[in-house]
């Protein structure tokens, strides 16, 4: 734990203990689990650390690679086991995080104290992580405020939640290109979700900064893609990764489905579990689940408006290229990876540019691959938010929605003057 992070712990200690996530009953506690970084040299050390991956009690919060470290999340009953076999195999390792939990009530705390918007209308601010009511009444907000701004449910999640977008365009939508982000796909990934939103405060309510933006293009916006996954880690684990889906009431009690991974392009090619438990589980079949087909619907209505695809992720501060499969590079990779490196540059940051299997691991049925290769979205890019696991701190939340939006306003200009240019939007 650093310094700053340690003494903010102490500063809140009574606080903290008294607060007892009251607005969280029966929550799951993670009182004790700890963060390992682990330094893999070689790749008997990698295969080694990846046979914990599909064990219940360690939670990869980082990606495994080859003289890379990972950072994996040990509960109490485990540590004692997992620490005597990295030493027993000689891999470097250290305890980053000493308890999670105390980083979940820091995160909370914040809640408690919102004061509602003095603009009226709504409670969002980015000082804090909201709840999915939260971000949806801000929705309603933009669209009374603005006549360029509406708003659509694209359809109900398994559990009976609207998914919603918010639709930015200029004398209504599809007469001009079209950008689509979404945000949240992962639902213990908070801070993907705040920076959608801080994206869709920019376009809309500082719109006089840059005009541009909205008078040449048609903006779609979904800041939580797994509503029920999102409610579900506020509610009751934060570290809930999935769809809440029930999988065929199985046996093994498991539910829901990596949605990431449940995308008909090159689905179930390496990458994705079959293990209903497993984190990466890909689903029974492509576009099993309801959030994932729903989107693939509106995508497909909007096809060939569509010029930039970008789906939010956390945390590893990289921008991600097709292909996530493979090596193998995509058509206009080059052209791609230059472009990558113009928002780079605007976000003033050091973050690495790449193909999924190039930076991380291969991963396949990924709504980015499906974007690029079956929508024929022709800029299609993901990315990884900064870093510091899944429980980055309330007060980074407007730093890294800052840094991202810097990356969206240099590269979809530049996207937007290539498409004009040579004709290639009918």
């Amino acid at each position: 734990m650093n310094t700053f992070l340690f003494w903010s712990c102490l500063i809140l200690a009574l606080e903290v203990t008294a607060y007892k996530n009251p607005d969280l009953p029966g929550a799951k506690s993670y009182n004790d689990f700890k963060v390992y970084r682990s330094y893999p040299k070689n790749n008997d050390e990698v295969d080694f650390i990846q046979s914990f991956e599909s064990q219940e009690n360690y939670d990869f919060w980082t990606d495994l690679k080859k003289g890379e470290p990972v950072e994996i999340m040990v509960s109490p009953e485990n540590e004692r086991i997992f620490e005597n076999k990295l030493s027993t195999r000689g891999i470097k390792h250290e305890v980053i995080i000493s308890d999670v939990q105390q980083l979940i009530n820091l995160e909370k705390v914040g809640s408690r104290l919102l004061i509602p918007n003095s603009g009226g209308g709504h409670n969002m601010t980015w000082t804090d992580y909201h709840p999915l009511e939260n971000i949806y009444s801000y929705l309603d907000y933009l669209q009374t405020k603005y006549d360029f701004v509406t708003t659509q449910s694209i359809g109900k999640s398994y559990e009976g939640r609207d998914m919603r977008i918010v639709r930015i365009c200029r004398g209504g939508c599809g007469a001009k290109p079209a950008v689509w982000i979404d945000g949240g796909i992962h639902a213990r990934e908070w801070i993907a979700p705040a920076t959608a939103t801080w994206i869709i405060k920019e376009l809309v309510e500082n719109d006089y900064k840059h005009p541009d933006l909205t008078e040449n293009l048609d903006w779609y916006i979904l800041p939580c893609f797994n509503p029920d996954g999102y409610a579900f880690s506020r509610t009751t684990d934060r570290f809930w990764r999935k769809t809440r889906s029930d999988n065929g009431n199985n046996k093994t009690g498991c539910k829901g489905v990596d949605a990431n991974r449940n995308w008909d392009f090159h689905w179930n090619d390496g990458g994705s579990s079959s293990n209903m438990c497993s984190q990466n589980y890909r689903g029974p079949k492509p576009f099993s689940e309801v959030e994932t087909r729903n989107v693939r619907d509106f995508l497909l209505s909007v096809q060939g408006k569509l010029i930039f695809f970008n789906t939010l992720h956390s945390a590893g501060e990289m921008i991600l290229l097709p292909w996530s499969y493979t090596k193998d590079p995509a058509p206009n990779y080059s052209e791609l990876y230059n472009i990558a490196v113009m928002g780079r540059d605007a976000m003033q940051t050091e973050w690495k540019i790449g193909c999924v299997p190039c930076l991380m691991y291969p991963a396949s049925g990924t709504s980015m691959d499906w974007a690029y290769g079956v929508a024929n979205i022709p800029y299609a890019f993901a990315m990884e938010l900064r870093r510091k696991g899944f429980v980055l701190p309330p007060d980074e939340i407007i730093p890294a929605a800052t840094e991202t939006w810097n990356f969206h306003i240099t590269v979809v200009r530049h996207i937007y003057s290539k498409v004009t240019q040579y004709s290639l939007i009918l």
